[in-house]
């Protein structure tokens, strides 16, 4: 085979290999609240108590993440509004910014303390687990 045919093989198979890697890294979904919900039965091997326990816990979170998020968007359509009508960074941006992030906190606020309370409910491996879970979404995701 010709050096420069062996050439272009190598090539198109690296950028092919590129290619895929990058598509799979791209197209990452973060966790949504079924597949968590999916890996917690999937993983922890759940006693009944325990699954009726978490199963009231996302419900009384659902009812509090809920208004949070929604005041999160609100915030964000509030600053595109800002951004659109100001032109520039003026204080009224950097105002509607500071607010998205109060947001965005209390919301996380809200997450990191759902995720102790059912942590309370688990045994220390099925624990250990969670915090895993919840240290993998936090760094692979964002």
């Amino acid at each position: 085979m010709k050096p420069t045919v062996l050439f272009f093989i190598v090539v198109t198979g690296v950028a092919a290999i590129s290619a895929i890697a990058t598509r799979q890294w791209v197209e990452r979904k973060p966790p949504t609240a079924e597949s968590v919900h999916d890996w917690l039965h999937a993983q922890l091997d759940l006693t009944k108590e325990q699954s009726d326990v978490l199963e009231q816990i996302e419900e009384s979170y659902a009812k509090e993440e809920r208004p949070l998020r929604e005041a999160y968007a609100a915030a964000n359509r509030d600053l595109a509004a800002l951004i659109r009508e100001e032109g520039a960074y003026t204080p009224k941006v950097a105002l509607a910014v500071e607010h998205v992030h109060h947001q965005m906190g209390e919301l996380q606020k809200l997450s990191i303390e759902h995720l102790f309370t059912m942590a309370s409910v688990l045994d220390p491996s099925q624990k250990e687990k969670l915090i895993h879970y919840a240290e993998l979404a936090l760094t692979e995701f964002h």
